[in-house]
């Protein structure tokens, strides 16, 4: 379990996450297994970050960030990111079915891969969510596995549905000159919504009196996204150590962040 936390703006995508994983022992109490790996995948193909949440790990044949990180690094064998998107959703699928789970729950799995797009002489960027819940509030899996939806001009246009064509070159660059003709901000994660929004907000309303009062000192710059990516999760993090009691935290452990502008230039204030 944990939370993942991605922003996309004309500059960087930017990606953070925690990193603690947790195995539910028989008392109902969580027993941690692991509070410092990265959950932060770099795919240099496609300009690209994949951060994920839900699946850690299984037995000792499945560990979701070795494999991540295998399929990252045959990534540049798909002609384009969304024909790679489809495939990694395919294998995980298959990966996931040919073993069995005490419960189909158990198996829940989200992927956010954000990557670079060159579409009619720009690079603009996209989130693929990659997903086999059934729905945001996490309540059931998809028995037909991963589903792959992109988020970006959906967003954008508050649209429900989202559908393949959000891929063709007029949504694409109706993305772009969005992030290049506003300040425009996209904001997703995943993991535990209901906790996560309201501290996310708060740090965003801080950031904008901040920015009235005095210059940023650089709004532009992966440093920056990079704190509004991770803070959140910091601070979700903290405020579950204060007040939970033993064995029932699902996020914590050390944070780790990673950005990547359209030249495709990687930065980490957390070494990832």
């Amino acid at each position: 379990m944990t939370v993942i936390s991605t922003i996309i703006t004309r500059h960087h995508t930017a990606h953070a996450s925690d990193s603690l994983i947790t195995v539910l022992r028989p008392s109902g109490l969580r027993e941690v297994v692991e509070d410092r790996a990265p959950k932060l995948v770099r795919v240099p193909a496609w300009r690209g970050v994949i951060a994920y949440w839900g699946l850690a790990s299984y037995g000792d044949d499945w560990n979701t960030l070795d494999w991540l990180c295998g399929e990252a690094g045959r990534a540049h064998e798909h002609p384009s990111a969304a024909d790679f998107t489809r495939s990694l959703a395919a294998r995980v699928t298959e990966a996931l079915r040919v073993r069995h789970f005490p419960s189909q729950r158990d198996c829940g799995l989200v992927i956010h891969f954000t990557a670079y797009e060159w579409v009619g002489g720009r690079w603009v960027p996209e989130l693929f969510l990659i997903s086999n819940w059934t729905d945001t509030s996490y309540t059931g899996v998809r028995p037909t596995g991963l589903q792959v939806t992109r988020e970006t001009y959906a967003t954008l246009n508050n649209i429900a549905d989202r559908s393949d064509e959000h891929g063709s070159p007029a949504c694409r660059l109706a993305v772009h000159e969005a992030l290049h003709n506003t300040s425009l901000m996209f904001r997703f994660n995943n993991g535990d919504p209901g906790l996560f929004n309201g501290v996310a907000n708060a740090i965003l309303e801080s950031f904008l009196i901040i920015a009235s009062r005095a210059p940023i000192r650089d709004p532009t710059s992966a440093s920056t996204h990079l704190a509004i990516a991770r803070r959140p999760v910091e601070v979700v993090s903290r405020l579950t150590a204060d007040f939970l009691v033993p064995g029932r935290r699902l996020v914590g452990g050390r944070p780790h962040d990673l950005a990547v502008s359209p030249g495709g230039i990687y930065e980490s204030s957390t070494g990832d």
